[in-house]
């Protein structure tokens, strides 16, 4: 569960930075090529990884519309109880 939220926390910071990212899993199969190309130890069993980097050149821009979607923190923040903000 940890793993996991951290994961997501690096992908939701990726896309606030204005960069691309993706988390991809890793099949058994692919297991051996992955480590050996990234250098994990045999003692770790990945099950997936996070890919960060920036658009492509020829890729066009992301529309506004992430941003406009967004709610604002008054809107998703509860304290004490449901719906209540004070």
């Amino acid at each position: 569960m940890d793993t996991g939220m951290a994961a997501l926390l690096m992908l939701l910071t990726a896309v606030d930075e204005g960069l691309g990212a993706c988390f991809f899993g890793i099949m058994p199969e692919h297991l051996q090529p992955f480590r050996a190309e990234f250098g994990v130890p045999g003692e770790y069993d990945p099950i997936g990884g996070i890919t960060v980097g920036y658009r492509a050149e020829d890729v066009p821009e992301q529309g506004t519309r992430v941003a406009e979607r967004r709610r604002a923190a008054e809107d998703v923040i509860h304290r004490g109880q449901w719906g209540r903000h004070a």
